[in-house]
């Protein structure tokens, strides 16, 4: 029989990695978005595109369908 697991013992270790992660303007990425696939983009600059700094999001331009 396989060893119990308990619930949200590998969270607070993820969420700090993710935390301490600071995107660079350039950075490739896997931007996901619900209902659809990881997708590659790049991080881009909010200000370019007219949208407003918020430092709990990343604004991505996706490669091929030229989205925000």
């Amino acid at each position: 029989m396989a060893p119990s697991r308990r619930r949200g013992g590998g969270k607070a270790s993820s969420t700090a990695a993710a935390a301490k992660k600071q995107w660079k303007i350039g950075d490739l990425v896997l931007a996901k978005v619900k209902g659809f696939p990881a997708w590659p983009a790049t991080v881009s600059e909010p200000e370019k595109w007219g949208y407003s700094t918020d430092w709990k999001k990343v604004l991505v331009y996706f490669f091929g369908t030229k989205q925000m």
